[in-house]
């Protein structure tokens, strides 16, 4: 066995071990404020940032949903993990409506997440999956970076919409790629 130089080695991780991602950038607001959206999707979570400020994060939140077949109940647990929601830049007294808006805006993403999930199992979008016996539910846990401008916490419904559009849209895009098999991406043999 030949030893391996240090300075002339690098690391290629396999592609099946790589979360699957997506940029886009969409223009939101009367005043067009670019906004990025990415997702990442891994075994065992889904990412998706929403962000205004140059790419930062902002505030980071997760929601697990949990379903039970016993009452036919979806439960979705929303819970900020960094950040407080609120700008410090923006003054005025709008902190508690801002972080409202972000754990609706998660919710709502993970309700869209879910139907979607139903409708690929192949079964109506009111049916409850039960999730698995390691006790996760219906979808991996959703984690959501939302990093908006001071001011856009008054978001319009309209604006709020196209967020939820969006980023769902990403998602399903993202799913339809790490879903597609092995061969996406590569050429066959001629």
């Amino acid at each position: 066995m030949s030893a391996v130089d240090p300075a002339n080695y690098s690391y290629q991780p396999s592609s099946s071990s790589l979360p699957t991602s997506l940029i886009r950038t969409i223009t939101l607001g009367d005043e067009e404020v670019e906004t990025n959206l990415i997702l990442q999707l891994f075994s065992d979570r889904i990412f998706i940032s929403i962000t205004q400020l140059s790419g930062k994060v902002g505030s980071l939140l997760l929601c697990n949903v949990e379903e039970s077949i016993v009452d036919n109940s979806t439960t979705y647990n929303v819970r900020t993990l960094l950040g407080t929601g609120v700008s410090s830049r923006g003054g005025g007294g709008g902190g508690e409506r801002e972080i409202s808006m972000r754990e609706v805006f998660v919710r709502r993403l993970a309700e869209r997440i879910v139907i979607h999930t139903r409708k690929m199992a192949g079964v109506s979008e009111t049916t409850i999956l039960g999730g698995a016996e390691d006790g996760t539910g219906p979808i991996a846990p959703l984690l959501v970076g939302v990093g908006l401008k001071p001011g856009c916490s008054n978001l319009s419904v309209e604006s709020f919409n196209v967020l939820v559009d969006a980023a769902m849209e990403l998602y399903q895009d993202g799913w339809k790629m790490s879903h597609a098999g092995g061969m996406v991406g590569m050429e066959g043999p001629d």
